[in-house]
């Protein structure tokens, strides 16, 4: 069964990493789980070979900053409550999240994204995005649109969408999708989208059959997920199962929009055990577009 026992928040101190917080404190409270939260100060590398004792002092005195924009970040009552651990390294920050998730056994990532808008900060299309690539571990990403101050506080999780397309390597998704809405007490709608790109030459108004292809996938949905459930030995929870036609990434959004769906759960494509293909995928817009978290789950290794 799946579990999530440590979950990693990287931060910048930016609105969004600040609302990704609230989400690591939401799971972490939900889940009963350790929290980490990290902050990676960018090796000064140039200046280092001009002046290395220099460079040293000015590393050291931004980490011990971080370390006290941390100890702000979090109000003390959440200090005190949770088992939290704070993290500052100096170095690229690629490298050392994918350390510290090791270091740390990090079973969870939350991040905040921000939009293209912001060159010098952790880009959906740079860092996270080589992350979501990398990382063996399901990374839930925190969209924020905007620059206003966010509260940190507990939020509530009553519904959670998972997207599957049914493929073998879905019973990793579908397993972190139950796993997480038994934690938070959630109900879970499981969706399926069928999609094809030339219906509008050969069908303008509907799939043929539609009906009955509906009722096989509601079938493969269901049998998928009591495998799952009596596999992983996993209690009852309350499912709703839907089948929609048309473009994958919208149906995805408008579902959990019209079900007020607090995350989307989502696999990640796999191409090879080197990289995944999450360029131009399903996953990709929907992390982009989605204005909740997004929880992409990686093929099981």
């Amino acid at each position: 069964m799946t579990t999530y026992k440590n979950i990693l928040v990287p931060v910048d101190f930016s609105e969004p990493s600040k609302k990704a917080v609230t989400y690591g404190l939401t799971l972490a409270d939900q889940l009963r789980a350790r929290l980490v939260i990290a902050h990676i100060v960018p090796e000064s590398t140039a200046l280092a070979y001009a002046f290395p004792p220099q460079t040293n002092e000015i590393e050291k005195d931004q980490e011990d900053k971080a370390r006290a924009e941390i100890q702000r970040l979090l109000p003390l009552q959440y200090r005190e409550k949770y088992a939290m651990q704070m993290i500052v390294r100096t170095g690229t920050i690629e490298t050392e999240l994918l350390r510290i998730v090791n270091d740390e056994r990090a079973d969870l990532v939350v991040m905040g994204t921000h939009g293209r808008g912001n060159p010098g900060r952790w880009l959906l299309g740079s860092v996270t995005e080589r992350l979501l690539r990398k990382l063996p571990v399901p990374v839930l990403t925190v969209s924020h649109i905007g620059e206003e101050a966010h509260t940190i506080e507990l939020v509530s999780l009553e519904r959670i969408v998972y997207a599957t397309d049914l493929c073998e390597s879905s019973d990793a998704g579908l397993e972190a999708a139950l796993a997480l809405a038994y934690g938070a007490g959630a109900q879970l709608t499981v969706m399926h989208c069928v999609y094809y790109r030339d219906r509008m030459w050969w069908a303008p108004s509907a799939i043929p059959d539609f009906d009955n292809l509906r009722t096989k996938f509601l079938a493969e949905m269901r049998q998928k997920v009591d495998a799952v459930i009596s596999r992983a030995g996993m209690p009852e929870i309350p499912i709703e199962f839907l089948v929609v036609e048309g473009k994958p990434y919208e149906k995805i959004l408008q579902t959990a929009s019209d079900h007020a769906a607090g995350i989307i759960v989502m696999n990640l494509e796999s191409k090879s055990t080197l990289e995944r293909a999450l360029i131009g995928s399903t996953a990709e817009r929907v992390v982009r577009l989605s204005s909740i978290p997004v929880l992409s789950v990686p093929p099981a290794i």
